[in-house]
């Protein structure tokens, strides 16, 4: 057997649901992005299981912002997908789509960024991990200001900057053409 043991052998217990409900996604969904080459940058993403075309793809932007003390301003947290639809007047429009609430998932240069956002424009509910340990868990992140993050057709960039104002590069081998 595998798997955790409910260490209860009681048949009177509930019945557990079945297994492909629980897999389903739920809530906003979930953005997967996997780079797998920067020149020329290659993409694969999907918006919950939904492939979408890299031609279609204009650009993917993330930006999370936490207030500055004493700034009577919100917090900033969003995440747009800009590509390219079929329209009655235009073969090609540009149409842009907020993602969050979701999760995100970026793969790129043996490293991969998660984070989940319940809420536009919301600091609850924000979760952002790094990286992927042996045991499948990953470093959560806390003390940070912010984090923006873009892919284009050229540019690829990850930026975590944490509230003592240090800036870390989250794809350090990324490029800006």
């Amino acid at each position: 057997m595998f798997g955790r043991p409910t260490g209860n052998n009681d048949h009177g217990t509930p019945r557990r649901p079945p297994a492909a409900e629980v897999a389903r996604i739920q809530g906003g969904g979930l953005v997967q992005l996997v780079i797998t080459s920067l020149s020329p940058i290659t993409f694969f993403l999907f918006l919950n299981d939904q492939a979408v075309p890299q031609i279609d793809v204009e650009s993917l932007s993330v930006a999370i912002e936490a207030p500055d003390d004493g700034d009577t301003g919100g917090a900033i947290a969003r995440a747009t997908l800009t590509r390219y639809v079929k329209t009655v007047s235009s073969p090609r429009s540009e149409q842009s789509t907020e993602l969050f609430p979701c999760t995100v998932e970026i793969v790129a240069l043996e490293r991969r960024i998660t984070l989940t956002c319940l809420q536009v424009d919301s600091l609850d509910g924000l979760w952002i991990s790094l990286g992927l340990k042996p045991d499948g868990s990953s470093a959560e992140v806390s003390g940070a200001k912010s984090l923006q993050i873009l892919l284009t057709g050229e540019i690829l960039t990850a930026k975590l900057i944490w509230m003592d104002g240090e800036t870390e590069d989250l794809l350090p081998q990324s490029t800006l053409a």
